[in-house]
This record gives structure tokens, C-alpha cells and sequence, in this order.
């Protein structure tokens, strides 16, 4: 259904148009109505109708003057003029305008009629012209970021043949590179976030994991906004995240090769911090290939000797160095694999039934190198670490009870810390709801029951030192509310903490 915008001074006679009209009937959609010129334009350039029916004469900005700035900026939308039968001056002056049509008022709904049908021919032979030129468009701007020499400069004269505005226009480019976790296809839902943002510019699907967006640059656009709702768009819609790396060059089309050389150089940057971000050209750093060896005796004596947590520390120590030296690809995969390696002699003499549970090295190793990015492979490395070191554990002990110690000794260590069940969890490596019911088993009290007591504990430690103030204790015991703690103590120990260090110390 096209749109059409209502511009009319007269009140009476607007309404009647709006309201009084079947333009359902004519397949036409009112989209907004305005009084005079000024009010019709700011309105119609955010709304865009297909049609502008307006009168001639109006206050402040009239029909002309709106319609050479219509004609201006959407050369492909129609003008059709309402006048009076003294205003032939004003109805010529609006036909040289470009005005597709005229009606004189009071308005003959045969006449209109036939007026809409003529416009409705010219939209639809225009809306083919502009699918057409588009599609050449987007054809020519996806050769100038794909091919070079030759090809590209002819890819350039052409697109400025079929619009010259293209040799002045500047555009910034992002590459937006998928994980591996689904082969969903986003570029419908970039195009979306193009059309809801009003921004007219080009989606390139490059291959199945990688796209190219070029929009028009304009000085002072918030784009950083964009690039996040961009992410977390196609989160939502695809369960898909992704990296945005952007060329700080913008610049004309003919420079399209070297703006997406820039981005995928951004882009890269998803191998050492995973995905989920943005990140500018100017931010990308160069990698080295300094020799980094691994301690390979050292990870072994520390396996065997049941040191889980040295084990693991030790790893991620590796791998945050790797990161800090921008390793290339291959060093990173090479210290995976000695890691891998000094696993797999560590497991060599495990039963059967240990290695269907937990692998072997060369089930490890395939695995490993099909993960893209150092947070990945860390993390897959210090898992399997994980569940070999609770395998050792558990042939002579209660691997249950060792993890809810752990748990507790931490909370004796950090009792001070806003700690929370999603970091007790990660510390061993099991989910939050499974560490609630073996500390509960284990224990005999729940998580909070235990922090509880021990804040409990050491507040009464510390009330006995009379030099803190009560706001002092609080916080040592991790409460930054003086207030809330005091309520706690008292409905712990039935008095305040003023008054148990009056009292009992």
C-alpha cells in the first residue's frame, strides 16, 4: 500500500481530507498531516511517504518551496498540488517544480481518483527503477571490497556512472566475524538494524562466518551505540556472538580493499579475546613469534603430585603471557598441544574406564584445534585438567567432600569479599545449583549459613579491638551496610554490637 502525506492550512478542509476520503479504497495509506510547510517537512523526512498531496499557498514555508525541497532530497517521491481557480500562476510555478499533478479545489473525488491512479503508475515505475539502480549499486560496492587492479577501478567508475554522489560520499566499514557455535545466517537481521536505524547502508555476506557492513560516515554520529546494539541484536536473534572489528579509515568506495583490510585486521583480534566485542583497527596489535617453551617437567611434577590448583594456575599463566605477546596462531596451538602432551603422559596408565570418561590425547588434540580463539582453548584445557585432577582425587577420598572444603576454606580465606555462589561454583568447576546441594549434604548448612557464621565469628573476633568503630567491623567482615550488619548481629545474638561489647568483652 503506498503512503501519502496531507499538507493544508485550512483545518476544516484537512480534516476533510484525512478523514473523509477512501484512500483505502485507492490503495493508499495516510502516513501524517501538517498545517503548513515547515511542520510538513520535518515530518516527511522522517516518515518518507511514496505521495505529498499539499496546498499551494500556505504560511510560513508554502507549497513550492516545500516542494523543490522534497524534489532535492527523494527525487522519487510525487507532489500532487491543491489549489484555487485564481491561482493558475501559482499551479505552473508548481508543475515546473516537478509536480506529477494538480487539483483544483473543492476537490472532484473522480478527479482525484484519477489523479491517484496516474501517480500510482508512476511509484511503481519508479520503485522498479530504484530496485534495478540498487541492485546495481550493491553489486559494484561488493566488487570494490572484493576485487582488486583492473577490476576495481572499473567497479568504481561504474558505481559513480550510475550516482556521482558516490565520489564525495565516505563510509565506514566493519567486519562482523560469527563463532562457531551455529550457522545462522545474520545478514537479514543486519539489514533490519539498518532499515529501524534509518541508515542507508550495504550488507555483504562474505562468507558463512563473516559479513562486511559499510554505512555512511557522518562527523559526531554515535556509532559505538550501533556497534553494541549490533551484538547484542544478533545474540538475541541467533543465540550467535560475534566480533566487530572497524576500519578507523573512512573513506570514499575506491578505498574499499584497504578499509576492509583494516576491519579484518580488527577482526583477528577475536583470537585473544574472544568474541562478544568491538574493537578499532587503530586498537589491534601486531603478534610475535618470540620462542615460548613450556615447562613440560614442572606440569608434570605438579600433576602426579595432585597440585590441582598450581596445575591450573600455571596454565592460565601460560596462556594470559601468549595473549600479552600476541602470539601468532600457531604458538598458541603448539603450547596447547605440549600441554596436551603432558596430560596425556600423565593419564597413560589410567584404566580402561577412566580413559572412556575422560578421552584420549589424540581425541583431545583434534578437539583443541578446532577451537578458535585462546579464551576457548584455555578454557577446554583447564577443564580437562579439572576433570582429570578430581579423578585422582577421587580414587581414595570422597570427591564430594573435597570440593565442598575447598569451597569452605575459600570462604574462610574471603570471607571479607562480596562473594557470590557463581564464583564458589567456577572455583571447582561445577554448576551453582549442584554446589547448594553438596554443601547442604557435606556441611550440614547451606552456603549462606556458613559465611554467615563465619562473618559472625570474626565480627565478635574484632568487637573485642576497641579501637574500630562499628562501621570498621562491618566492613572488615563484608558489609558495606553498618546498618544491615547490625541488624544481623542482633538477630544472632538478641543484642547489638554496641551493646555485646559492652556487655561480654
Amino acid at each position: 500500500m503506498l503512503t501519502i502525506f496531507l499538507v493544508e492550512d485550512e483545518m476544516i478542509e484537512l480534516s476533510l481530507l484525512r478523514d473523509h476520503i477512501d484512500w483505502a479504497g485507492m490503495g493508499i495509506q495516510v502516513a501524517g498531516t501538517a498545517k503548513n510547510g515547515r511542520k510538513a517537512w520535518e515530518q516527511i523526512q522522517l516518515l518518507k511517504p511514496d505521495i505529498v498531496l499539499t496546498d499551494v499557498r500556505m504560511p510560513i514555508m508554502d507549497g513550492l518551496q516545500l516542494a523543490s525541497l522534497v524534489q532535492a532530497n527523494f527525487e522519487w517521491m510525487k507532489i500532487v498540488f491543491l489549489s484555487g481557480h485564481d491561482e493558475f500562476g501559482y499551479v505552473k510555478s508548481a508543475l515546473q517544480t516537478g509536480a506529477i499533478g494538480y487539483l483544483l479545489k473543492p476537490i472532484n473525488r473522480a478527479e482525484l481518483s484519477d489523479v491517484m491512479a496516474k501517480v500510482r503508475d508512476e511509484v511503481e515505475k519508479e520503485n522498479l527503477l530504484r530496485i534495478s539502480r540498487h541492485v546495481l549499486i550493491e553489486k559494484r560496492v561488493e566488487e570494490l571490497y572484493r576485487s582488486g587492479g583492473e577490476g576495481r577501478e572499473q567497479s568504481w567508475l561504474d558505481l559513480i556512472r550510475i550516482d556521482p554522489r558516490f565520489e564525495l560520499k565516505k563510509y565506514v566499514t566493519a567486519l562482523i566475524r560469527g563463532d562457531r557455535s551455529c550457522a545462522a545466517d545474520i545478514q537479514p537481521t543486519l539489514r533490519s538494524l539498518l532499515s529501524a536505524n534509518a541508515i542507508e547502508g550495504f550488507v555483504i555476506k562474505l562468507n558463512e562466518r563473516e559479513w562486511l557492513l559499510a554505512v555512511p560516515f557522518e562527523a559526531g554520529a554515535d556509532y559505538e551505540c550501533n556497534w553494541h546494539e549490533l551484538i547484542s541484536a544478533i545474540k538475541l536473534a541467533h543465540d550467535r556472538s560475534v566480533i566487530i572489528g572497524i576500519a578507523d579509515t573512512a573513506a570514499a568506495l575506491n578505498r574499499a580493499r584497504e578499509m576492509l583490510g583494516e576491519a579484518r585486521r580488527a577482526a583477528e583480534e577475536s583470537f585473544y579475546i574472544g568474541y562478544g566485542h568491538m574493537i578499532h583497527s587503530g586498537q589491534a596489535r601486531e603478534g610475535t613469534d618470540t620462542v615460548f617453551a613450556s615447562e613440560d617437567a614442572l606440569l608434570l611434577k605438579e600433576l602426579y603430585a595432585h597440585d590441582r590448583p598450581a596445575f591450573l594456575s600455571r596454565v592460565e599463566h601460560y596462556f594470559e603471557t601468549l595473549v600479552r605477546m600476541r602470539a601468532s596462531r600457531q604458538k598458541v596451538q603448539e603450547v596447547a598441544l605440549d600441554v596436551l602432551k603432558v596430560i596425556g603422559t600423565a593419564c597413560a596408565k589410567l584404566e580402561d574406564q577412566a580413559k572412556i570418561e575422560i578421552g584420549e590425547q589424540h581425541e583431545w588434540n583434534r578437539e583443541m584445534l578446532e577451537l578458535d580463539t585462546v579464551p576457548n582453548i584455555m578454557s577446554f584445557l583447564l577443564e580437562l585438567a579439572a576433570r582429570i585432577g578430581r579423578y585422582f582425587e577421587e580414587r581414595g577420598q570422597d570427591r564430594h567432600l573435597l570440593l565442598v572444603r575447598e569451597v569452605a576454606e575459600h570462604i574462610d580465606k574471603a570471607y571479607a569479599e562480596a562473594l557470590t555462589i557463581d564464583q564458589l561454583a567456577a572455583k571447582v568447576y561445577i554448576s551453582p545449583n549442584y554446589l547448594r546441594a553438596l554443601f547442604k549434604e557435606k556441611q550440614g548448612c547451606t552456603i549462606h549459613e556458613y559465611l554467615t557464621n563465619v562473618r559472625l565469628s570474626k565480627a565478635v573476633e574484632l568487637l573485642a579491638d576497641r579501637t574500630l568503630k562499628i562501621h570498621d567491623v562491618a566492613n572488615k567482615v563484608g558489609y558495606d551496610n553498618t546498618s544491615y550488619f547490625c541488624s544481623f548481629f542482633y538477630k544472632t545474638k538478641g543484642v547489638t554490637p554496641n551493646e555485646y561489647r559492652k556487655k561480654y568483652l
